[in-house]
């Protein structure tokens, strides 16, 4: 079973009350390297998580390569996901500065099957990220998770993430991931969706065992900005 998809059938039996604890932004102010997204996401990435469940199980984990650029107004990047189970994934983001906060730490943008506005904030070493996945379940039906995110900058190309997963207001598990910036400033052209999986087949040895059967994520034309993926 898709360790992603786990956590949403369990999704009934987890909802419970749950002591949560808030980050305040203070806790970064002064704090450096400072965490500028437009800079840190723009490149090449790799990254490595697990999700546990409020009761502290481990559900699942991945690796997965990111490549992001900034052209001066909007920062893209393209995510690929493959999960300890086989089952390959990938998210496609758009970020601007929000213009209701010229020269602040503020930014909005989108991603795919976000069901509204992605919502930023950099203070100092950190950024906070909120928004909502319309997301599926083995089952069929698509439940709406919401995530609290943020990314601790603990070195000059290294990067610390938790994200707090909630639905219905109340939180059901956490998403804990690392980063690690493997080339700087990838402007040239644009990003586009599907583009890290692409770059992933690409980069695998020659000879290597194909993966489980399933959807190529590097073909599939169907996961674009804010549209379910094609079943």
């Amino acid at each position: 079973m898709h360790s992603r998809r786990r956590l949403l059938l369990a999704l009934p039996a987890l909802a419970g009350p749950l002591a949560g604890c808030g980050t305040a932004p203070a806790t970064f102010e002064g704090k450096g390297p400072p965490f500028r997204p437009e800079e840190f996401f723009a490149g090449r990435l790799r990254s490595a998580g697990l999700f546990v469940t409020r009761l502290g199980g481990i559900e699942g984990w991945f690796n997965a390569r990111l490549v992001g650029a900034w052209d001066g107004a909007t920062l893209t990047f393209d995510e690929y996901f493959r999960y300890e189970d086989g089952f390959e994934d990938r998210r496609f983001w758009r970020l601007r500065r929000d213009p209701a906060e010229p020269g602040g730490g503020a930014w909005l943008g989108e991603a795919t099957d976000a069901t509204g506005p992605v919502r930023g904030r950099a203070v100092g070493n950190a950024f906070h990220l909120e928004h909502e996945l319309d997301m599926p379940s083995l089952s069929g039906r698509r439940r709406r998770l919401a995530f609290d995110q943020w990314f601790v900058r603990t070195g000059e190309d290294v990067a610390l993430s938790r994200a707090a997963v909630s639905w219905h207001g109340v939180q059901v598990g956490v998403a804990q991931v690392s980063f690690q910036r493997l080339s700087q400033g990838v402007t040239e052209g644009a990003v586009v969706a599907g583009q890290a999986a692409r770059e992933e087949m690409q980069a695998a040895p020659r000879g290597a065992a194909p993966g489980p059967p399933g959807r190529d994520p590097g073909r599939d034309p169907g996961r674009v900005m804010n549209a379910p993926p094609r079943r």
